[in-house]
């Protein structure tokens, strides 16, 4: 297991796990009511790693932070796709920025976190509205 979060309502548990993909490792996002019975959301790309995983306050939705630029959210209950957000435009590759300590508002309808440039000082705030 690579990393996981439990969901504020402690019903869920949100994991990234590693699997053989076709030439490399990927990873696998996967949620449940135990890691052990953890069911897959979805397999990464082989150049796609999850930096973070974050929970509505509610413990509804989940949100699986990739390459530090984008949010993936998925239903806790049904474990459907729930959209994406980009969190900062993917300007160069490596990119230049990355988005850390993502956290949802109480009602779940925003989310803030810190753009910051990769591997130097000087994150800025940002808030983004969810649909």
């Amino acid at each position: 297991m690579v990393e996981s979060s439990t969901a504020p309502d402690t019903h869920h548990v949100a994991l990234v796990r590693l699997v053989r993909c076709e030439t490399d490792w990927c990873e696998r996002l996967a949620i449940g009511a135990t890691a052990d019975g953890a069911q897959p959301l979805a397999v990464l790309a082989a150049n796609e790693r999850c930096s973070e995983i974050v929970w509505t306050p509610d413990g509804k939705r989940v949100g699986f932070v990739i390459n530090g630029q984008q949010l993936r959210l998925y239903e806790a209950a049904t474990h459907k796709p729930a959209g994406q957000v980009d969190l900062v435009t993917r300007d160069s590759d490596p990119p230049t920025r990355v988005a850390r300590g993502i956290t949802f508002s109480e009602n779940g309808a925003a989310i803030t976190f810190d753009d910051c440039p990769r591997g130097k000082s000087g994150c800025q705030p940002r808030i983004l509205a969810l649909r």
